[in-house]
């Protein structure tokens, strides 16, 4: 009897391989079940990984803008003291 979706999230990567490694001996029915589950695991893994990249690019965008707008506002202010009247 196959477990339950619930079941099977809850179970580690590891016991998923073992499983896979103890049917694979004896059936060829079933294995793409726990197959998929492990390559959407580590999927899921690297999402997790891009997706805290992604962050961290648009925190040290948004540092970048706010510093580029203050080398704007001291350059004009810069002008202003220095520029010839």
């Amino acid at each position: 009897m196959a477990d339950s979706y619930e079941e099977l999230s809850k179970l580690s990567a590891d016991v998923l391989k073992q499983r896979y490694d103890r049917i694979a001996k004896s059936t060829q029915e079933g294995l793409s079940f726990y197959r998929e589950e492990i390559a959407r695991r580590e999927a899921d893994a690297q999402n997790q990984i891009m997706l805290a990249f992604t962050k961290q690019v648009r925190d040290m965008t948004r540092w970048i803008t706010g510093m580029t707008a203050l080398v704007l506002v001291l350059t004009v202010l810069n002008v202003f003291l220095v520029w010839p009247k």
